[in-house]
């Protein structure tokens, strides 16, 4: 397994600062680049590189591959962290109402579509709240995550509560995309 934050010349840690891992993946990118002459970095393989940017970039990818690299197994991710558990089913239903909606509005004609646009502009309206509840759980979870990457440089290295904080994020970026696709679904 590769090592992404030595890869990127960042500490292993729960937290990183979005900038600088950006400002140091462009400077090993300009280096490992393909369309450049050979590189004597022995560590410039442009693809390791960028899969490296895109985990630790991530907040969940980056805490899953950190648990790895430091031994911790992580939460299970089949039971809804009870932080994010009471919008579980507000999402479900949602979702499938917006379903139902957006394959009833594949009529072609002008009065049925017609007659279906209040429906419309109703779920999405619930969509956009919904989002922006998701949009505060996750802004939540990154400060939380900030404290404990504290706890973690403070204590050496203690990762409790980071296997439940990545799964929290994998449920987070999951419904926020699930209900961005929607959204767009019943802009058309």
């Amino acid at each position: 397994m590769i090592d992404y934050f030595a890869l990127l010349e960042q500490p292993r840690r729960p937290w990183l600062d979005p900038e600088e891992l950006k400002q140091k993946y462009h400077e090993l990118t300009k280096a490992a680049h393909p369309d450049r002459p050979f590189s004597a970095s022995p560590n410039s393989d442009f693809a390791n590189v960028t899969e490296a940017y895109r985990v630790l970039l991530d907040p969940k990818l980056r805490l899953d591959h950190l648990l790895n690299l430091e031994g911790i197994p992580p939460a299970s991710h089949t039971n809804v962290p009870e932080q994010i558990a009471d919008v579980f089913l507000e999402i479900g239903t949602l979702i499938q109402e917006t379903d139902r909606l957006l394959a009833r509005s594949t009529t072609t004609t002008a009065l049925s579509k017609a007659l279906l646009r209040s429906e419309i502009l109703e779920k999405q309206k619930l969509t956009a709240d919904l989002l922006d509840k998701l949009e505060t759980m996750y802004a939540g979870a990154l400060k939380e995550l900030k404290l404990l990457d504290q706890a973690w440089t403070s204590t050496d290295k203690v990762g409790a509560g980071l296997p439940a904080l990545s799964s929290r994020f994998a449920y987070l970026t999951r419904w926020i995309a699930q209900l961005k696709e929607r959204k767009f679904q019943l802009s058309i």
